[in-house]
């Protein structure tokens, strides 16, 4: 009895222990972040060809982090599970970006641009000769809202074919890094190696920050599937090839 009080006490703080129950945590997160995006893309999906085409792409990049996971169990000093727990995010991160391009579809849908850019020019039209009683504040306040509208549109636009660059060529970075992985040999650290592949799957601090909003306004009252500072390095946000500004 006096054995289990003191290892009751001790244990808990063990490193290894806690180190154990984190991993456990993350598991349970990513696994509850996968099963609600999985849902929020079923449902929003128009064309099922699509979404199963997506679908199938993803569980073929599930598999191979699968394969790591094992495959660090046994070579423990090649690849450490922490750093298949980065890939593990990055395969997160590519329902993230699947889900804001539906969003991106849907917000796209509900925009008619061309009626909007006739609503500024008629607007510019009155505000030149306006009639008698006419409030030019709010002319002006008007046709700065559809401006602002027509702009987030085309910043939403060029987004959007970010995401679907990154989109597309993320499973092909994935499958790159577990052939390099899986191919070096038993007595080769592969940390280097794939801390450079990692550093491919990059985006830009502004496009990830509006897609953790996209992810907020789809899914609203949910925490962000996105993987937390805290959990990944900064850098790795699943997009193929450094972004330049």
């Amino acid at each position: 009895a006096a054995g289990e009080l003191i290892a009751a006490m001790y244990v808990p703080a063990l490193p290894a222990f806690r180190a154990q129950v984190e991993r456990r945590h993350r598991a349970a997160a990513r696994d509850a972040a996968r099963a609600g995006l999985l849902a929020e893309i079923e449902g929003r999906t128009k064309r099922r060809g699509a979404f199963t085409q997506n679908l199938q792409t993803y569980m073929r990049l599930a598999e191979r982090v699968v394969s790591l996971y094992r495959h660090a169990e046994t070579r423990a000093g090649q690849i450490s599970p922490r750093d298949v727990e980065r890939l593990d995010d990055a395969s997160i991160e590519y329902l993230c970006m699947w889900l804001a391009l539906l969003v991106m579809d849907d917000r796209a849908a509900a925009i008619n641009l061309r009626d909007i850019e006739e609503r500024v020019a008629a607007l510019e039209r009155e505000a030149k000769t306006p009639a008698t009683g006419t409030d030019l504040r709010q002319l002006h306040k008007a046709r700065a809202d559809y401006l602002s509208i027509l702009e987030r549109h085309r910043r939403m636009a060029s987004r959007k074919r970010a995401l679907d660059a990154a989109m597309l060529s993320m499973p092909d970075q994935i499958e790159e890094i577990y052939q390099t992985i899986m191919t070096a040999p038993a007595t080769e650290n592969a940390e280097v190696k794939l801390e450079d592949a990692l550093a491919k799957l990059r985006l830009q601090e502004d496009i990830e920050a509006e897609l953790a909003g996209d992810l907020a306004e789809a899914m609203p009252g949910k925490v962000s599937p996105l993987p937390q500072a805290s959990a990944r390095p900064r850098h790795l946000a699943a997009v193929a090839g450094r972004q330049s500004t």
